[in-house]
């Protein structure tokens, strides 16, 4: 005779789960975010040329000044709708209310799930423009650093290629104001190589015995920000079982090397501003919510399914190829 034991069936714990949480996107801190009410127009911008021209002149007596004005061009956006919706089904949202459930909130992790989809379409469209363009460094897709910013590097180039950047942008006339800040993106595998080079450490050995920060290091290279990217996305192809995935590093040039984008960002838009591009967001009209940002709900009922959707109008686009410089290769991984 078998004496009967304790039976334990397992259930959810209500109260913990695991989920992946997601480096902060930075799209708009490298192009400001400017909302508008038009799908498309012109965005004017005054050319260098006559600005930095030194021809004023002696005026001769009863005669006239030497006389000029700004020439100006224009950049054109179009804004796009770019959406991601997901289904709460009748059946999940009512299981997910039993005691023994999962701990899961469907409604609230949908609309979470739309918009971070979108932000992440975002972040991913404007790092592959920044990448692929040329800037002020004259190099399509930027200029090789052979793999120098490793802090092991038998010369390491770091310092040196970020004041040859500052100098190009200076020579552009792309200066820190007090509406322009000077700015540094840099991926995460580069930084944590950086944070190591020891002319880098020395700047901090007798005042700190912390680890190098972003902001330290900004403070270091004489500059507003560091922005340090580590966002990823799944490149892996889905299938039933949901579980593939392939992660690829959405700030890059080359897949195992690093990169960095030395800019100038405007702490506020307005009239005669300076920003290496912009990110254009255009407001929806007002049966659909009238913001800059669409949140729907509808119900299907033969699919016994609620859909969120979460969705945005917006474009990309480099506004001055002088207000940044770029490096590729900055280190190998």
């Amino acid at each position: 005779m078998v004496i009967g034991k304790n039976i334990v069936t397992a259930s959810a714990l209500r109260n913990a789960s695991i989920f992946y949480s997601t480096p902060e996107f930075v799209a708009d801190q490298v192009f400001p975010l400017l909302q508008t009410n038009s799908p498309t127009m012109k965005i004017t911008k005054y050319l260098p040329s006559d600005y930095f021209r030194n021809d004023a002149d002696v005026r001769g007596e009863g005669g006239e000044a030497k006389r000029g004005g700004f020439k100006t061009t224009e950049v054109t956006y179009s804004t796009i709708e770019t959406a991601f919706a997901v289904p709460i089904t009748d059946e999940l949202r009512r299981n997910a209310k039993k005691q023994s459930a999962q701990p899961l909130q469907p409604d609230i992790e949908a609309v979470e799930l739309a918009k971070r989809k979108v932000m992440l379409k975002r972040e991913s469209e404007v790092a592959s423009l920044i990448t692929a363009a040329t800037w002020a460094d004259g190099v399509s897709g930027g200029e090789d650093a052979e793999g120098a910013w490793a802090a092991a590097a038998g010369t390491n180039t770091f310092i040196a290629d970020i004041k040859k950047g500052l100098k190009t942008l200076r020579e552009k006339g792309i200066v820190s104001n007090p509406n322009l800040e000077i700015r540094l993106l840099l991926d995460d595998y580069s930084f944590d190589e950086v944070v190591e080079i020891a002319a880098i450490k020395d700047q901090i050995k007798y005042t700190s015995s912390e680890s190098i920060t972003p902001d330290m290091l900004a403070r270091i290279l004489k500059i507003d920000k560091v922005i340090v990217p580590s966002v990823i996305e799944n490149t892996a192809k889905e299938t039933k079982a949901g579980t593939e995935f392939t992660a690829s590093r959405i700030w890059k040039i080359n897949a195992t090397k690093g990169m960095a984008l030395l800019y100038a960002y405007p702490k506020r838009l307005g009239l005669r501003i300076m920003s290496a591009g912009l990110i254009i967001n255009d407001r929806f009209d007002e049966e659909e919510g009238g913001e800059h940002e669409r949140v729907m709900k509808w119900r299907e009922s033969s699919n016994h399914q609620d859909v969120y959707e979460v969705g945005e109008l917006r474009d990309q686009l480099q506004v001055c190829a002088e207000a940044a410089y770029m490096w590729k290769d900055t280190i190998v991984t």
